[in-house]
């Protein structure tokens, strides 16, 4: 009898422990999206048209989606929620959310700084963001924990996030996309590109300009659709590099790995002993363009388009 109580006591010990650490330790620090929101907001905003809209906002995914062409305003829908840890802090809450979402206009730009004030302590929040915007719109987002999804049609664009997975279609000027843990997808860009993060693989399709990708933790798939692509530079720490690129291609290729494995199915001309499994340099036609592709631990596969 001595023993199962003993036992019972360490078993109702242990569950109080747990609980403990669950309800006091664990279940304040929880994302407050599985809760209700203490307060909701939903701001609709028609701004002036401008070359430029800049954005800046912390927590929360961003949406921009392309008017016609002659749309004579941007239009943007914040849908802001923000969690208390307890109902004795919403009032402070309900007063934060009239200080959010401040617009900024000039002749060549529009600027929303979602948190014009610094945030309490006891209030987590989240804004979404959806934009629409005419064709050709330059579009700079900053933004810390959220996703950015950037429809086809936009001019020159830049990205710059933390906990963010950034896809982008179709821009019509040179992309920059910058994550520090997310993937990043880029396609159809039509001038200079360049893409980094750091946990997490780059995905790029592009027809023509320059291409530069880098990432710590991931891999980097890229396609060349057209020939006119003048440069294309690839880096890797720790994952692998896949190259697409069409029949007739020309450029200087220079290919490294330090654990891993060089393959090219393209014809290459001028090349070096092909016994280093881990280096090739060589000429893909005349050598008009250059591919720099490196990677620490991975391998590195040029291969040609099936299109």
């Amino acid at each position: 009898m001595s023993h199962f109580l003993r036992s019972l006591g360490i078993a109702i010990f242990i569950a109080a422990a747990v609980q403990s650490f669950t309800v006091g330790v664990l279940a304040p620090k929880l994302p407050r999206e599985v809760i209700r929101p203490g307060v909701q907001d939903l701001r609709t905003l028609s701004l002036p048209v401008a070359k430029l809209i800049q954005l800046t906002n912390a927590d929360g995914s961003i949406t921009v989606n392309v008017n016609v062409p002659d749309a004579g305003a941007i239009e943007v829908t914040a849908d802001i929620r923000a969690y208390t840890q307890s109902y004795e802090k919403q009032a402070l809450a309900e007063q934060y959310v009239r200080t959010l979402v401040k617009v900024e206009e000039s002749p060549d730009a529009v600027t929303i700084l979602t948190e014009p004030e610094e945030r309490p302590d006891t209030v987590d929040l989240r804004v979404d963001y959806s934009l629409k915007v005419p064709e050709g719109t330059n579009i700079r987002l900053v933004g810390t924990n959220g996703n950015v999804w950037i429809e086809k049609g936009c001019g020159e664009i830049t990205v710059a996030g933390n906990n963010t997975d950034i896809e982008i279609l179709g821009a019509e000027g040179p992309v920059t996309a910058k994550s520090t843990n997310g993937r990043v997808r880029v396609y159809d860009a039509q001038a200079a590109t360049t893409l980094e993060t750091v946990n997490g693989s780059i995905y790029a399709s592009v027809p023509s300009g320059t291409l530069k990708a880098r990432t710590t933790n991931g891999h980097v798939y890229a396609t060349l659709t057209d020939t006119k692509v003048e440069s294309c530079d690839l880096t890797v720490m720790n994952g692998g590099i896949t190259l697409v690129m069409p029949e007739g291609s020309s450029a200087r290729v220079d290919a490294t790995t330090g654990r891993g494995t060089v393959k090219c199915d393209l014809p290459l001309g001028q090349a070096q002993d092909g016994s280093r499994q881990r280096e090739l340099h060589g000429l893909l036609g005349t050598g008009d363009g250059r591919l720099s592709l490196n990677t620490l631990n991975g391998d590195i596969w040029i291969t040609r388009s099936t299109t």
